[in-house]
């Protein structure tokens, strides 16, 4: 893995006078432009979406959905999908047809679970992004599924079951190129964790990663804990080579992993919060306030920059977390010049975090698959294993051929997709 991929298919987001999404295929398939059916509608889409993801995490039973469960679960998923497409595009039958003829064409495989999944990249700024991977754009009017195996089967008609999504947003801070994480001579990926020990979905991925992954992790944390609470959350974020002890380290962070509560606020942005507890601390800080102590932080003289470790959040149990305003989450990290950032447009059940949590790690530090492949594959592996289409829910802000470098006698399990 030497670069970056080219997109199979590229989905961009003009903002002027009016709104435009255009729709580029690498394939030569005629390039589609499409206008918004009105303006502020990108702001409605994600209300929606939000009431939509709301809606489909309350019918789901519990992370097991029975062939009985099916009908209902498949119709709430499957209106998100289609109340999106009317908001965005309107009830022209050409333009609706047209639209799913350019995805058809341009993706000719795209649905099908024997190949490699096609890389569809979304740009867009944090008010504009597109809920792709919700959106049935290969077929608008599937067949209803009766049980689990056609339910799986019928997902393949959104693109987030289909495709690798890379979620690109513009930004004024230079977006970190490197493509390799760095491990320890004993292949040990530096993680740093930070919790909130309350969550059953949080101790279960710490005691995954410190006991059947300990050999390819190297946990730092978790956060808060202890006296490792007298360190601010910005002075973790901020610095990725001090360890939680003040040691400074050969090999920094390259991932910082949270397991916590998140709250998402419909108005205000910066007022929404991270949350984490820990040892007898609770800490619950707004991104205002993480944003103003790292500008701080960076006006110190003598401060090295270093590569900035990718963000890994897991939203999970009763707080609530609103896909409106769930890009300030992403927005702030890579603002901050993190190499990308994976999370979820709601919180999700807790049993359900700890295992996309596994299911991804599985991949990437394990098996060492690049992460778009680790992220499309974990979300298919909920589909799969426990017919539970929530892992849709998840987003990613990073270039999808990330990976750990292996070690020089290594032998990798990777692939060009």
């Amino acid at each position: 893995m030497t670069g970056s991929l080219d997109a199979d298919v590229t989905v961009r987001v003009h903002r002027a006078e009016s709104t435009h999404i255009v729709f580029h295929a690498r394939n030569g398939t005629p390039t589609l432009t499409m206008a918004l059916a009105q303006q502020g509608v990108m702001d409605e889409a994600r209300r929606q979406l939000d009431a939509g993801l709301l809606e489909l995490k309350d019918v789901l039973p519990d992370l097991e959905v029975d062939d009985r469960d099916v009908p209902e679960v498949f119709d709430v998923l499957h209106r998100i999908g289609t109340g999106l497409g009317f908001l965005l595009f309107g009830l022209q039958g050409d333009v609706i047809q047209g639209l799913e003829t350019f995805w058809n064409r341009a993706l000719p495989y795209g649905r099908n679970p024997d190949l490699p999944p096609p890389l569809v990249e979304c740009i867009g700024d944090k008010d504009t992004f597109l809920p792709l991977e919700l959106l049935p754009l290969f077929q608008g009017y599937p067949n209803k599924p009766r049980n689990r195996a056609e339910f799986i089967v019928e997902c393949r008609n959104l693109v987030g079951f289909s495709c690798m999504v890379k979620r690109s947003m513009l930004l004024s801070a230079p977006i970190p190129s490197g493509l390799c994480l760095e491990a320890t001579p004993g292949g040990r990926l530096p993680l740093r964790f930070l919790q909130h020990d309350q969550l059953e979905g949080a101790r279960k991925e710490l005691g995954w990663f410190t006991s059947a992954a300990a050999h390819r992790v190297e946990v730092d944390g978790p956060y808060p804990y202890g006296d490792t609470a007298a360190a601010t959350l910005a002075e973790q974020i901020f610095d990725p080579r001090r360890s939680l002890a003040g040691e400074l380290r050969n090999i920094p962070d390259q991932i910082l992993h949270f397991a916590c509560h998140c709250y998402a606020t419909l108005n205000s942005p910066l007022d929404n919060a991270i949350e984490l507890s820990g040892g007898g601390q609770e800490l619950r800080v707004k991104l205002r306030a993480i944003g103003e102590d790292l500008y701080g932080l960076r006006s110190r003289p003598g401060q090295d920059s270093c590569e900035m470790p990718l963000v890994v959040m897991n939203a999970c149990g009763a707080a609530r977390m609103h896909a409106t305003s769930a890009l300030s989450f992403p927005y702030l990290f890579l603002m901050n010049g993190n190499r990308g950032f994976i999370g979820s447009e709601i919180e999700v059940p807790d049993a359900l975090a700890a295992e996309f949590s596994k299911a991804l790690y599985e991949r990437f530090l394990l098996r060492r698959l690049p992460l778009g492949r680790s992220v499309f594959e974990a979300r298919s592996s909920l589909l799969h294993t426990y017919g539970n289409p929530l892992g849709i829910a998840y987003a990613a802000y990073v270039d999808p051929q990330l990976h750990v470098c292996p070690e020089l006698t290594e032998e990798v399990h990777v692939s060009t997709n």
